[in-house]
């Protein structure tokens, strides 16, 4: 009886800390970040505003919590690409497409989070840096896999790779974000940049 009581209660406190995040993201993009308190979240989210603070110590927690969630569709990715035969370029270009489709319906969301990144770096790194922990194993793994198969070049270290291509994705995530639904120009430039990126990285065969 005490191991279904506990596990209840971990399922309770998984279902409300989701919750939290849903509501959370949903505010922030349809009322920006700043505009949106910790007791409007609690409120819509039908707890009480101490319950918020049990589970984040302040609203950039949420949204790194969201981001790191977001990782779950890019091990995914990562899982698939990593053994898949196409270019390099499209292997590079569907991994960034794929987070482009899983955020699609966040579209509003990811605006905000870009604004709020760009127009308050200094203040919102020590997030960034905590974000960074879930996305760059992520690449790693991907990249390490790349060049045990020789598709990638192995010469560069990883850590340079990841910083690269994040640069660049930060880029097309912006281009992305700005444009509207299909994408069509978006998509276009991640393979174009792809394919400029990887000319680089590619072995010679």
């Amino acid at each position: 009886m005490t191991i279904v009581i506990h596990s209840l209660r971990q399922r309770k406190k998984i279902e409300v800390r989701r919750r939290i995040i849903a509501v959370a993201v949903e505010l922030f993009a349809a009322e920006g970040f700043d505009a949106v308190t910790v007791d409007r979240i609690a409120a819509a989210a039908g707890v009480g505003k101490g319950t918020v603070y049990n589970y984040f110590a302040a609203k950039d927690d949420i949204v790194v919590a969201f981001m790191a969630t977001e990782e779950e569709s890019v091990q995914a990715a990562v899982t698939r690409l990593a053994g898949s035969d196409e270019p390099l370029a499209e292997i590079l270009a569907s991994f960034v497409l794929s987070q482009f489709r899983s955020k699609r319906r966040h579209h509003a969301f990811v605006r905000v989070f870009l604004a709020r990144m760009f127009s308050q770096t200094q203040e919102f790194m020590p997030y960034m840096v905590q974000m960074q922990k879930s996305v760059d194993p992520s690449l790693k793994k991907l990249f390490r896999s790349l060049q045990e198969r020789g598709v990638m070049r192995a010469d560069i270290p990883l850590e340079d790779l990841v910083l690269a291509f994040k640069t660049l994705q930060t880029g097309l995530t912006a281009l992305w974000a700005i444009e509207r639904p299909p994408f069509r120009t978006s998509e276009r430039m991640v393979r174009l940049q792809m394919k400029l990126f990887c000319q680089g990285l590619e072995t010679k065969s």
